[in-house]
C-alpha cells in the first residue's frame, strides 16, 4: 500500500515538471517572435523625406512681444480762449510752422496794447524825470561854484573876516559838496534805470497774444483734434496730436536674462498680427536703464526700436512681435539640418538625380539648428533626401 502511494507521488512530480518546461518554451518562443516582429515593423517604419535646395535667410536671435508706437507730439494752447479757426483736419499732412488752430485774440490784443501804453507812459515819465534831475544838477552846480568862490575869497584875506564866519562857510561848502555828489549819483542811477516791470508786462502780453495761434512744431500728420470751432479750451488741455515725421517705433519689454544680448543699433525685425505677410526691419534705439517688474516678480527692461521704412498700414497700438537678431545670413543656399551627415569629419548630403541617389560632399556654414547654409558643393537646383525622424 505504501509503495503505491510513493509511486503515485513520483508520477505527479514528473507531470508538473513537464508542464513547467513546456511553459518556459512557450514564453521564450513568444518573446523571440515579438522581438522579431518589432524589428520588422521598425524597419518597415523607416521613411525618407525630400527637400528642394533653396535660397533664403537664416536668422538666429530671440523674440519678444511688443506694441507699435507712433512717434507722437501732444500739442496745446498755452492760454485760455475760444477756438475761432481750425484750418486742418485729422489725417492732413502738415509742415513745420503751419497753423493748426487759432483762438479769438481780441482780449489778448487789448491786454497787449494796454501793456504797451503803460510802457510808453513809463518811458515818458522816465525821460521827464531825467530832464528835471539834469536841470537840478545844473542849478546845484552853479550854487556849489558860488560857495567855492566865496570860501576862496575868505581864505585869501582871513584878517577881513571873523574866524567863526570862515569856519561856518567852510562847513557850508562841505555840505554843498556832499549834496551835489549825492545828486549826481541819483541822476546816474536814474539814467541806468530799466523799466523792467513795464517791459516784462509787455513781453508777457505779447507772448500770450502769440500763443493764441497754435503752430506745427514739426512736419507730420495730424492724428487727432480734441475740440471744434466755437469751443473753449484751457491752457493745460491737449488739443492736437501730430505723428512726427512719419516715424514709427516698436516698444517691447525684455527680461533681465536677455537684455544683456541687446545693444543700441542692433538689427531687429518686426512683424504685426494685422499685417502677417510683411516684415519690417529696424534697429534698437533705446534700452531703459530703470527696470519694471510684473506680477510674477520677473524684472523687465523696456526697449525701443525704430522701424527703418515705416508703412502707412502700421497703426498706433498694434500688437507686434520683435525679433532681436544676434546673427544672420541672408540669401544663402539652404538645406535641412537633418539632410547633412558627417563621415570622417566631412559633410555629405544625398541628392536625387536621374539615376537615383547620389552622395555629394558639401561645405556647410551657419546653422540655426533647423536649416544649414551651404557654402559649396551644391548649385541650388538639386533635391536632397534624408531619413525622416520618427
Amino acid at each position: 500500500m505504501k509503495l503505491g502511494v510513493k509511486r503515485l507521488l513520483k508520477l505527479k512530480s514528473k507531470k508538473w515538471l513537464a508542464i513547467v518546461v513546456l511553459l518556459i518554451i512557450i514564453i521564450a518562443a513568444v518573446t523571440v517572435w515579438s522581438f522579431y516582429n518589432k524589428s520588422t515593423s521598425a524597419s518597415a517604419e523607416v521613411q525618407y523625406q525630400q527637400a528642394q535646395v533653396k535660397r533664403g535667410d537664416i536668422v538666429v536671435g530671440f523674440d519678444s512681444d511688443g506694441t507699435i508706437n507712433l512717434a507722437k507730439l501732444m500739442l496745446k494752447f498755452n492760454v485760455r480762449g475760444t477756438i475761432s479757426e481750425i484750418p486742418v483736419a485729422e489725417g492732413d499732412k502738415v509742415q513745420k510752422g503751419d497753423v493748426l488752430a487759432k483762438l479769438d485774440d481780441r482780449d489778448y490784443q487789448d491786454q497787449y496794447q494796454l501793456a504797451l501804453a503803460r510802457l510808453n507812459e513809463a518811458r515818458e515819465q522816465h525821460s521827464t524825470s531825467l530832464l528835471d534831475n539834469e536841470l537840478q544838477i545844473e542849478n546845484a552846480k552853479v550854487q556849489l561854484q558860488q560857495q567855492r568862490d566865496a570860501y576862496a575869497e575868505m581864505e585869501a584875506i582871513p584878517e577881513a573876516y571873523p574866524a567863526s564866519e570862515i569856519q561856518l562857510k567852510k562847513m557850508e561848502l562841505a555840505n554843498k559838496e556832499k549834496e551835489f555828489q549825492n545828486m549826481q549819483k541819483k541822476f546816474e542811477l536814474l539814467q541806468g534805470k530799466q523799466l523792467r516791470q513795464e517791459e516784462l508786462a509787455v513781453k508777457m502780453a505779447r507772448e500770450d497774444l502769440e500763443d493764441t495761434i497754435l503752430y506745427a512744431p514739426v512736419s507730420g500728420v495730424v492724428l487727432g483734434l480734441s475740440s471744434k470751432v466755437g469751443e473753449s479750451v484751457v491752457d493745460d488741455q491737449e488739443f492736437a496730436t501730430i505723428h512726427e515725421n512719419n516715424s514709427i517705433n516698436a516698444v517691447t519689454t525684455v527680461i533681465e536674462y536677455d537684455v544683456a544680448q541687446i545693444k543700441a543699433g542692433q538689427k531687429v525685425y518686426v512683424t504685426v498680427e494685422a499685417i502677417p505677410d510683411k516684415e519690417f526691419a529696424g534697429e534698437v534705439t533705446k534700452i531703459n536703464a530703470l527696470p519694471t517688474s510684473d506680477s510674477s516678480g520677473l524684472v523687465n527692461y523696456t526697449v525701443e526700436i525704430s522701424i527703418n521704412e515705416p508703412d502707412p498700414d502700421l497703426k498706433d497700438g498694434m500688437t507686434s512681435m520683435v525679433s532681436f537678431v544676434t546673427r544672420e545670413v541672408r540669401n544663402c543656399l539652404i538645406v535641412p539640418y537633418r539632410a547633412v551627415t558627417m563621415v570622417d569629419g566631412k559633410q555629405f548630403v544625398t541628392v536625387l538625380d536621374q539615376d537615383g541617389q547620389v552622395t555629394k560632399q558639401i561645405e556647410a556654414g551657419f546653422t540655426d539648428g533647423s536649416d544649414v547654409e551651404v557654402l559649396s558643393g551644391l548649385d541650388g537646383n538639386e533635391t536632397v533626401v534624408y531619413q525622416q525622424s520618427r
